[in-house]
């Protein structure tokens, strides 16, 4: 293998930080969507890497264009190694597994699910997800083995929990590390939702890892418990596990933006401050997680209790449809849809203004035009739009949940809320509303400065660091530039 000093790192991904579409005129490549894709991403501007991530449709034809000698996806700083995944198999694995089970089991939703699924069917899809994970590792092992390439690995997220073990397996000497986006919950969580041995099969993947990485302290310590009940031949020193195979560090390093990145629309920001009334603002999925509807209930409720906000206030609410096979998202969306509508009806057309196009220059100026910025999750890893709102908003009041992984940094700033009470979310809008314009900047300026002081370059490079310790190597001092 090459010296990690002058060598390309690898990255691991379900999803690809490139979309393909097949058009007239051939493939077209367009810049990959999602909250692991852009935090991800701007390791490319730190050292050179080379980024594995699943091929499907459009995506499966590039993937055949790669046998041939220089068809590599991308070239310089990024370039794309695609996994073929048949249709059914990325379905088993993706949708049904990790999108269907894991993500609801993860944020305490299994409740909210429609028809979930028997033990027995989720130990079938186990299966199809490993399947799935060889063949990632299967690649990543391939270009371990390329000229100029490092033994150094990322992987990302609930989708590929399986990998670090497999990877191990075929390349005994790689320097593993696995970054979980979303939160690790409590064994009594995890429980309600996933068959005990699945959930070992799961925590067994990820001790393939040299390394282990969280958003937050609880997701670390929820790991370490589900570790210290579920594996008898693993001993927990520290932050250190310590099993038959080797050992894990396991650390919380919050993933974060690049400010530099953040170039909201300046049209649309003097447009949107142009109007008089009060500008509240939310940007979304429509994903259950993230609460909307309740949101928007607050919102009505404020309404309803302060008749004198009608017309005065107005709620701008990006919420993108997303996984519209998944049947609770779909319920998800209508729902946000129909209270919506409500408003208007009840309030006034415009009191509510439904946006459902992803636009991210006009996302980015809507957040650094509000007065008020709610996010309102009922279990979030990170959210990022968070501390993007605090970046690019220089007089806004933040009401942010403190299920959100972003309130353990900005809980100093932020007008922290329970998602789930209504009243108290409404009462918190009021108080940002009312908040006089210089605590607000006040506030703003506390939010920035702890995300500037913490940006995606230093969450990279944390890691690199904690591979020095876990390794017992040096790898981080060709990033320190």
């Amino acid at each position: 293998m090459t010296d990690v000093g002058c060598a390309r790192v690898l990255v691991v991904t379900d999803r690809a930080p490139i979309g393909l579409e097949l058009g007239p005129s051939g493939l077209r490549t367009a810049r990959g969507s999602g909250g692991v894709v852009t935090t991800v991403r701007h390791a490319a501007h730190v050292r050179p890497f080379t980024w594995v991530a699943s091929a499907v449709g459009d995506d499966l034809l590039a993937a055949r264009l790669q046998r041939h000698p220089g068809r590599l996806l991308g070239s310089g700083d990024l370039a794309v190694r695609l996994v073929p995944l048949s249709a059914e198999l990325f379905e088993d694995h993706r949708r049904a597994f990790a999108d269907r089970v894991l993500w609801f089991a993860q944020h305490g939703l299994w409740h909210r699910r429609i028809a979930p699924e028997t033990p027995e069917r989720i130990r079938w899809l186990l299966r199809r997800s490993e399947l799935a994970a060889c063949r990632f590792a299967d690649v990543a092992a391939a270009e371990l083995h390329r000229p100029g390439q490092s033994p150094v690995v990322f992987v990302h997220d609930y989708q590929l929990y399986l990998v670090p073990q497999l990877l191990r397996a075929r390349m005994p000497g790689a320097r593993v590390a696995h970054f979980c986006h979303i939160p690790w919950p409590a064994l009594s969580t995890w429980r309600e939702a996933v068959p005990a041995d699945v959930l070992v099969r799961i925590v067994r993947g990820l001790l393939g890892a040299d390394a282990l990485h969280f958003q937050t302290r609880a997701s670390v310590e929820a790991f370490l418990s589900s570790v210290d009940e579920l594996l008898p031949d693993a001993t927990i020193r520290g932050d250190r596990i310590v099993h038959p195979h080797g050992s894990a560090l396991v650390r919380a390093r919050a993933a974060s933006i690049d400010p530099d990145a953040l170039r909201p629309d300046p049209h649309e920001v003097h447009r949107l401050r142009s109007d008089p009334r009060i500008l509240v603002v939310r940007v979304d999925r429509a994903d259950p997680i993230k609460n909307v509807p309740a949101g928007f209930a607050a919102f009505e409720h404020l309404l309803e209790r302060h008749r004198e906000y009608i017309g005065r206030v107005r709620f701008r609410a990006r919420v993108i449809p997303t996984r519209p096979t998944v049947p609770e998202y779909q319920r998800e969306m209508e729902l946000v849809r129909t209270i919506a509508r409500r408003i208007n009806a009840r309030f006034g057309a415009g009191a509510v203004e439904l946006i459902e196009r992803p636009d991210r220059g006009r996302a980015l100026a809507e957040l650094a035009a509000a007065d008020v910025v709610l996010v309102n999750s009922l279990a979030d890893g990170m959210n990022l739009v968070a501390k993007e709102a605090v970046v690019v908003g220089e007089r806004s009041a933040l009401v942010l949940s403190r299920r959100a992984g972003a309130y353990e940094e900005l809980h100093a700033g932020a007008i922290g809320i329970e998602p789930t009470d209504i009243a108290a979310t409404s009462d918190a809008l009021r108080q940002a509303i009312e908040m006089p314009l210089r605590e607000r900047a006040a506030r703003a300026a506390l939010m920035r400065a702890q995300v500037l002081s913490w940006t995606s370059r230093e969450w990279l490079r944390s890691q690199f660091a904690d591979f020095d310790e876990a390794c017992g190597r040096e790898i981080v001092a060709a990033i320190a530039s």
